[in-house]
């Protein structure tokens, strides 16, 4: 934990229903009695008006009601023969208010709240109504939606409204244990100009969805939208399980966003909106525990301390900086709290390392089935079932079952079907396939080749063979002739070997291999060029492996033989592939 002086991020928006029960439906009938029955002049003024003076200012209010397409409730004690739902409309008469009655606002710092009356077995046209929680008794439903109003006053402003229209606020003083939050999000607002390592390509919220997003599997969203300002909406969005990837402890679904105003281009340097907003939002779709009012400093602190952990991994300041944040109606850049905040270590490359470790790990020890099956969940996409996975890939369910087992590290095995288990895992193994399927595929060409030429009694010269299974071609240049390499080695170890070979081969083909020059390029994307192949040295800390027939081809020629009395070259692609299954297996 970090204890000192950080910036005060500013509340944005916020969606909390607050349950009252302890009075049952008295406080809807009150509203009922002073917004429809009180208000004699709805026809001829319009909707009811009040002001109220709440956070210093003051506030203008409108009432307004919708009859609800539900069955009144069937007691003796229901006053009413509708069940009409209750909105009150609330704007601030601040800098920015419009002058707009409440209800026609764009209410940049306002809102609305519905009331909505709750009891045992609701019902619409005779039948009960889903997903209405059951106290066992009745209640009311108190919805607010609103704007740059500190989230730890919504329930202050909700006696304050009630109050103003003459509904006492003693039915408001004690939300029960159910009252939950919706929504809730809170900004910083950065200077244009310092603003850009939020939003790069490797800055920190890109690198989160690169990392941490499943690739196929469950919810997934990353937007990048540059089209009419760099940075003008990036944004991702994490579940609560990889919340806790990123900082240790934390809870919530949230999405990360740095974003401009609909046209940028319509501010001037000097105004606010000139400059974006670093966003953090609490998703509750993302979030598997429901959170509840009670929960909500916690929550608050969850989203700041996000805030103020990407700032960090940014490179820019936690501590009030007007030269960095731009100070708007409700944001001050100058503004500081003091208080403990756990900063941690960019998590993301440890994340990306590691995840490199487990798919490297991995593709030293696929089969060609697994591989086959890798290539599948990546390219037809879905979510199968390990049947479905047999079904596309003519693969047997057992050779399904053991590729999972054998891969659970990349492969997520959910409910609803396989995936592979993130974005980045995802992107490392597509250039991987790509890359093996070609090789692969040479490879089984190259064995079947051997065998036939073999059965012919022809032998293939060294050079021959070589450039063949490294996919050696030959340029023209005006002084040396470059063998481009199309084999794109695995690792280090990998391409010492490569050389190696061509190197050998080449001298046995050449008299002399001073005017030959070398490239080729990894997996990895690391280009080699090798100007004087003749004077290449392997690094004395390398060792090689000779470079031979996998025991698997040799296995796969001699059950093919057994089986069916023919080569493994004469036999159809199905029949092949059975064979090549159970050695491989």
């Amino acid at each position: 934990m970090t204890t000192g002086e950080f910036v005060e991020p500013q509340s944005h928006e916020a969606d909390i229903h607050f349950v009252f029960d302890e009075d049952g439906l008295d406080p809807y009938y009150a509203l009922n009695s002073v917004i429809r029955v009180q208000y004699d002049d709805w026809k001829t003024e319009g909707k009811p008006t009040e002001t109220m003076d709440f956070l210093g200012q003051s506030w203008a209010l409108a009432a307004d009601y919708d009859q609800q397409p539900v069955d009144p409730w069937d007691h003796e004690s229901y006053r009413m023969e509708s069940v009409p739902l209750f909105r009150i409309y609330f704007v601030a008469k601040d800098g920015l208010y419009d002058g707009e009655p409440a209800q026609k606002s764009k209410r940049v710092r306002g809102g609305t709240m519905t009331i909505r009356p709750r009891w045992p077995g609701m019902t619409k046209d005779g039948k009960k109504i889903q997903g209405v929680p059951d106290l066992g008794k009745p209640y009311i439903d108190v919805q607010v939606q609103a704007s740059n109003i500190e989230h730890s006053r919504y329930l202050e402003l909700v006696k304050t409204a009630m109050a103003a229209f003459g509904v006492s606020y003693r039915y408001f003083e004690k939300p029960h244990e159910m009252s939950n939050v919706i929504d809730l999000a809170r900004y910083v607002r950065v200077h244009r100009s310092k603003s850009s390592p939020l939003h790069a390509a490797d800055g920190p919220i890109a690198r989160t969805h690169a990392v941490l997003e499943a690739g196929q599997q469950g919810y997934r969203k990353h937007v990048e939208d540059h089209t009419k300002i760099p940075g003008y909406f990036v944004t991702t969005t994490v579940d609560d399980e990889r919340a806790r990837d990123i900082i240790p402890g934390h809870q919530l679904g949230k999405e990360i966003k740095h974003y401009y105003p609909e046209d940028p281009s319509s501010f001037e340097p000097g105004d606010a909106l000139y400059h974006p907003k670093l966003e953090v939002s609490y998703q509750t779709k993302r979030t598997d525990e429901t959170l509840r009012w009670s929960e909500l400093d916690q929550a608050v602190r969850e989203l700041d301390t996000t805030l103020y952990n990407y700032l960090d991994w940014a490179d820019l300041p936690v501590r009030a900086d007007g030269d960095v944040f731009v100070t708007d109606e409700y944001f001050s850049a100058t503004s500081e709290s003091h208080r403990s905040v756990k900063l941690v270590e960019c998590p993301l490359p440890d994340v990306e390392d590691e995840q490199e470790h487990v798919v490297m790990r991995l593709w030293g020890n696929t089969l060609e089935s697994d591989r086959d099956l890798i290539d599948s969940l990546i390219s037809d996409g879905g979510r199968p079932t390990r049947d479905e996975l047999a079904d596309r890939t003519g693969y047997s369910y057992r050779t399904v079952r053991r590729f999972v087992n054998r891969c659970e590290d990349v492969v997520r095995d959910a409910y609803d079907g396989l995936s592979i288990d993130s974005k980045h895992k995802e992107q490392m193994l597509l250039k991987r396939v790509r890359t093996a399927e070609s090789q692969f595929r040479e490879s089984v060409e190259h064995a079947v080749m051997n065998a036939a030429d073999a059965v012919e009694d022809r032998a293939r010269s060294k050079w021959s063979e070589v450039k063949q299974r490294y996919n050696v071609s030959i340029s023209e240049g005006k002084v040396k002739q470059t063998l481009e390499v199309g084999y794109r080695p695995e690792d280090r170890e990998d391409l010492a070997e490569v050389i190696r070979s061509i190197r050998l081969a080449a001298r046995e083909r050449y008299r002399s291999i001073r005017r030959f020059a070398l490239e080729v390029t990894t997996i990895d994307g690391e280009r080699r060029r090798i100007t004087n192949l003749d004077s290449w040295r392997p690094s004395a800390a390398k060792t090689t492996r000779e470079v031979s027939k996998p025991d698997w081809v040799e296995d796969a020629e001699q059950l093919a033989q057994e089986r069916h009395g023919r080569p493994l070259d004469e036999l159809c692609d199905a029949r092949r592939r059975r064979v090549i299954d159970d050695v491989t297996e």
